[in-house]
């Protein structure tokens, strides 16, 4: 901002940011998932078939326990996820993707992939 340009002057969002907030529409309104569903979704993906622990999940998105376990229990009642105990400690949980939740991960990877792909949008 320099002297001569009004206080109240709008400014420009990042081009990559505001590119972030149109895909956060279009997944919530073709996919029904926010983008932070996408990226517990991705990283469940990431783990090829294996059970992720919640708490190594929490600490990978940097999130807190309580707004993981709200987002987890939503993937849930979707089908997208199943949480189980481990049968050694019943302390733990963990995560794994459901069929459902791979095939609306791929499908949401898609939009993402062709969103990120337009030139930005100022």
């Amino acid at each position: 901002m320099n002297d001569r340009e009004p206080v109240d002057a709008p400014r420009q969002p990042p081009p990559v940011l505001y590119n972030l907030a149109l895909l956060q529409g279009e997944l919530l309104a073709r996919h029904r998932l926010s983008l932070y569903d996408c990226l517990i979704l991705g990283a469940l993906a990431g783990a090829e078939d294996r059970a992720v622990p919640v708490v190594r999940l929490t600490a990978f998105l940097r999130e807190s326990a309580t707004r993981m376990s709200s987002h987890l229990k939503s993937l849930e009642a979707a089908g997208l996820i199943e949480r189980h105990r481990r049968d050694r400690d019943h302390r733990r949980v963990e995560v794994t993707l459901t069929e459902a939740g791979r095939a609306a991960f791929a499908d949401a990877e898609k939009a993402a992939q062709e969103r990120l792909r337009q030139d930005p949008v100022p």
